[in-house]
């Protein structure tokens, strides 16, 4: 369902007018959309999902678990935070409540629901389908499995090394037939950066998803 939001005696700028509709959109969704709204949603909000995975927690809480165990790999600004709070639990991924305190300020704390619980464990387990994601997302996918203590982290990087090698096999079928100098070079530079993270899956990520069960 899509809303349109029409303003008369004022003027709004492109900007602040493409992001209502967005967020109109995202609230306002049905059950029927949510799965293609989790196909493409970004992974930060995977990232939150599995900040609330070991228990509720109120928004500074979560920003505390990102800052110390994730503030290598991943940042999220206080307002990017609430917003994307916010729109988790308007597609049942999330709820909340407000829970009041004597001499303090209430806070709101946010639960992982059930369908939050499998939409996390189905990205977790899901090898990334860009190199490019290999770096963060990647990276937030294996912390969680060592950080949860949860089964199938080698699965996820054995799913992985099969999808780069598929990925290796067609830069080289491209690089084959590719008749300029320059082509070649920059389809070559993606071939190295490809086996440069397949011996990092096999030296590095393996043994350190073994290392983490063995210590569960």
């Amino acid at each position: 369902m899509v809303f349109f939001l029409v303003v008369t005696g004022c003027r709004l700028e492109k900007k602040f007018l493409l992001k209502v509709i967005l967020i109109c959109n995202i609230l306002f969704c049905n059950n029927s959309s949510l799965k293609n709204y989790m196909k493409t949603k970004p992974s930060t909000e995977y990232v939150l999902l599995g900040a609330l995975f070991s228990g509720p927690k109120h928004g500074y809480e979560i920003m505390q678990f990102l800052e110390t165990a994730l503030e290598s790999t991943w940042q999220v600004s206080t307002s990017q935070l609430y917003l994307l709070l916010k729109r988790l639990e308007h597609v049942d991924l999330l709820e909340s409540n407000l829970e009041t305190q004597e001499m303090r300020p209430s806070k709101r704390i946010f639960y992982l629901t059930p369908k939050g619980k499998e939409a996390f464990l189905e990205w977790l387990r899901s090898p990334v389908e860009h190199i490019r994601d290999l770096r963060i997302e990647f990276l937030a996918k294996l912390f969680f499995f060592q950080h949860l203590s949860l089964e199938g982290g080698d699965e996820l990087i054995k799913a992985q090394i099969t999808s780069l090698k598929d990925a290796k096999k067609k830069l080289q079928n491209r690089n084959e037939r590719e008749s300029t100098a320059f082509n070649r070079l920059v389809f070559e530079m993606k071939l190295m950066t490809v086996e440069n993270w397949q011996q990092w899956l096999h030296k590095k990520a393996m043994p350190f998803i073994q290392l983490g069960r063995g210590h569960d």
